[in-house]
């Protein structure tokens, strides 16, 4: 990867609705030059997808909440198929120190919140699970 698909990736994740001659005239090069490195960087598995992020005026309420998993023993090759099942986890991260996982997860309602967390109990080894709920993005 180089310059250029940084800078492409960079563009990108401001605007996934960029159009590749925007993008090329920014970057300094051709339209296909750009077409060709974006589907270089969707094949190597550099993009995986666009997505669109909701806005505050968004009709669909959000409810978000972070996880902290304790396990004894950690062995995360045991957790990885259930943690990626669980298609409400956003973003799931080993951690050193005395919370093993954390986990941040979007749902729509406080009763589907409380469906994941009882996913989460069934892991193997949990020895503790604290639900964090998101009150207010600050960032």
């Amino acid at each position: 990867m180089d310059k250029f698909d940084r800078a492409i990736i960079g563009l990108l994740t401001q605007n996934a609705r960029l159009p590749l001659s925007q993008i090329g005239r920014e970057i300094g090069l051709s339209r296909t030059s750009v077409a060709e490195r974006l589907q270089r960087l969707e094949d190597n598995k550099v993009i995986e997808a666009y997505t669109i992020k909701l806005g505050e005026a968004s009709p669909s309420t959000v409810v978000c909440a972070y996880f902290q998993m304790t396990f004894s023993p950690f062995k995360i090759e045991r957790l990885l198929d259930s943690i990626t099942a669980i298609a409400e986890i956003k973003h799931c991260q080993a951690l050193s120190g005395e919370v093993d996982l954390m986990a941040y997860i979007e749902v729509q309602s406080m009763d589907q919140l409380n469906q994941v967390r009882n996913q989460l109990e069934q892991l193997p080894d949990l020895q503790r699970l604290i639900t964090c709920p998101v009150l207010e993005k600050v960032k």
